[in-house]
């Protein structure tokens, strides 16, 4: 049963979707705002809770190895449409979050017929995650803030390209396409 703790914690993170989305768009928004962020907290912490005890006790399951990213994809794609429901701004933070994610899907998918293993994520990923959870943590706290927005959609963008290109260039590229051969 200890086994399944991480993956518990993965469907907890699913579950909170609904209830950011419903504490985000709240009508006295104070309470509601940082409630959501409450909850895009503990959904951060429980990732990094559910990575940790995977990893440190071999708790890896094939299940945990679809529940823990999905999880964190569609949390990361909800706040991107709250985003962009409050400030078209963010329709900019949206779409490469939909074009990446779906390039990272196919990439994985392609490595995982090519070479029967799943593609592990890097530093640049794990700090590019670090980077939009700070940035959209400050966002649902200071709402409303035309210039802020503009900023952090930029900051939050410019990461998840550069983030997107180092996984392209250092990891699927390679493995996809083969390595050039020397003539």
């Amino acid at each position: 049963m200890k086994r399944q703790i991480p993956n518990i914690l993965s469907v907890l993170r699913l579950l909170m979707i609904p209830a950011f989305v419903v504490l985000y768009f709240r009508t006295d928004k104070t309470p509601g705002v940082f409630f959501a962020a409450g909850i895009y907290i503990l959904a951060w912490a429980t990732d990094v809770l559910d990575g940790y005890l995977a990893r440190r006790n071999n708790w890896i399951t094939e299940a945990g190895k679809i529940l823990d990213p999905l999880a964190d994809k569609l949390m990361q794609l909800t706040v991107a449409i709250c985003f962009t429901i409050d400030n078209r701004i963010f329709l900019a933070l949206l779409i490469p979050t939909v074009l990446k994610e779906l390039a990272i899907v196919i990439g994985a998918i392609m490595i995982m017929k090519k070479q029967n293993s799943v593609e592990p994520s890097h530093w640049y990923g794990k700090a590019a995650s670090v980077i939009l959870f700070l940035c959209s943590l400050v966002r649902m706290i200071v709402r409303g803030n035309g210039t802020l927005d503009v900023v952090l959609c930029c900051i939050m963008v410019t990461v998840m390209i550069t983030a997107l290109a180092l996984y392209y260039f250092k990891d699927f590229r390679g493995k996809i396409f083969g390595k050039k051969q020397n003539p």
